[in-house]
């Protein structure tokens, strides 16, 4: 799953000038772009002009050090060897190996786990019989010619099954014995968010800045929105990573609200006219009008309701939407508060956002990064 989150580099950025590596990169974004126009094949290319976007200038750079470092402490492959340690499952195993599980004894005599190589939970025991799970057109449990061919042990203890317990906790469970930690486990960093990231990503339009600003960053485009660009209001630019000084947080909520409108506009009339507009995914049903499954407009309501809604016309003193806040010192997440009724923003979260941003300095750094887990 991929989320957005709000990452802080306090300041003062350690930003090295050089302007040389400046024109280099310049220079290597203008060839692949006119590769890029005249190959058919251009995949591997966007790869690289999204590289190189993220680079290329001092400023991009400095931020994309700092956020590679406050980002490694929650890798679950961090290069600092000092986040892993030994994650020790013995005695879990143990347990497990001295308990009881409902086993079956297949046609050929041999027993094994229900839920486990090779059945996989497709039989069941029932009142000390075998049923298959999903059987015939109606998908139910039924008592087939091969579930009677077979015998129920619920309760059958695994020590039965395996010779020992190393062979349970190797052959079965697929761990390996930790000579050093003397121990079944793994090394992993127990600390770990995210096993993949981009500055910018999925969302690379996080704040606008005035299109004289010379310190930000554009970060890097994800393959699946590499030319879907919003236009930015008349004197600004989007971008993904800039000081918190020259963030312009009104015209973004401006030019949020003005976007909703208008795609309110569209729908309404798309309900209205009972025509879809091209390339909309979407249906228009009695009860209004659907995108992807998801209803987007209802019938009879007003700008207002579409707004309210969408959580438009909020309170928020910055107008930023993410799911987590990470820093060199800490990772908040959105989970960790109060939810609303109706399931959608937390409700401390936006004052934990707006708290948080307050604290900062003029010259701290944020940056919007798309992370995987």
């Amino acid at each position: 799953m991929h989320f957005r989150t709000l990452a802080t580099v306090h300041s003062p950025i350690a930003i090295e000038e050089d302007k040389a590596k400046d024109l280099e990169i310049a220079a290597a974004l203008a060839e692949l772009k006119a590769r890029k126009d005249a190959a058919k094949d251009t995949i591997m290319i966007g790869f690289y002009m999204e590289e190189l976007n993220n680079l290329r200038s001092s400023f991009a750079r400095a931020v994309n050090r700092e956020i590679a470092e406050i980002m490694d402490y929650y890798s679950a492959n961090p290069v600092n060897p000092e986040y892993l340690s030994f994650e020790d499952y013995t005695e879990d195993l143990r347990k497990e190996y001295d308990a009881t599980a409902d086993c079956i004894r297949l046609p050929q005599g041999k027993i094994v786990e229900a839920n486990r190589y090779p059945l996989w939970g497709r039989f069941v025991i029932r009142d000390s019989k075998v049923f298959q799970r999903e059987a015939g057109p109606l998908k139910h449990e039924k008592r087939t010619k091969k579930a009677k061919r077979m015998k129920a042990l619920p309760d059958y203890p695994r020590k039965k099954l395996y010779a020992s317990f190393n062979d349970y906790a190797e052959n079965e469970r697929g761990f390996s014995y930790d000579e050093e930690h003397k121990g079944y486990g793994y090394i992993c960093n127990p600390n770990v968010m995210w096993d993949w990231y981009q500055i910018g990503g999925r969302w690379p339009e996080m704040f606008l800045v005035k299109d004289s600003c010379t310190e930000y960053s554009v970060g890097e485009r994800s393959w699946c929105n590499e030319d879907d660009k919003s236009v930015a209001p008349e004197g600004y630019i989007w971008v993904c990573a800039a000081k918190k000084k020259d963030i312009e947080w009104q015209a973004m909520r401006e030019w949020r609200e003005k976007k909703a409108r208008k795609r309110f506009s569209k729908l309404e009339k798309m309900f209205a006219t009972g025509q879809l507009e091209e390339d909309f995914r979407g249906a228009i049903t009695p009860q209004g009008v659907s995108y992807y499954g998801e209803m987007v407009y209802f019938k009879g309501e007003t700008v207002e309701d579409y707004l309210k809604r969408h959580d438009i016309l909020d309170n928020r003193k910055y107008p930023v939407y993410v799911h987590d806040i990470v820093d060199v010192d800490d990772w908040f997440s959105r989970d960790d508060f109060n939810w609303t009724n109706n399931g959608a923003v937390p409700v401390d979260w936006a004052e934990r956002i707006d708290g948080y941003i307050d604290d900062l300095e003029d010259e701290d750094v944020l940056v919007g990064v798309d992370y995987h887990i």
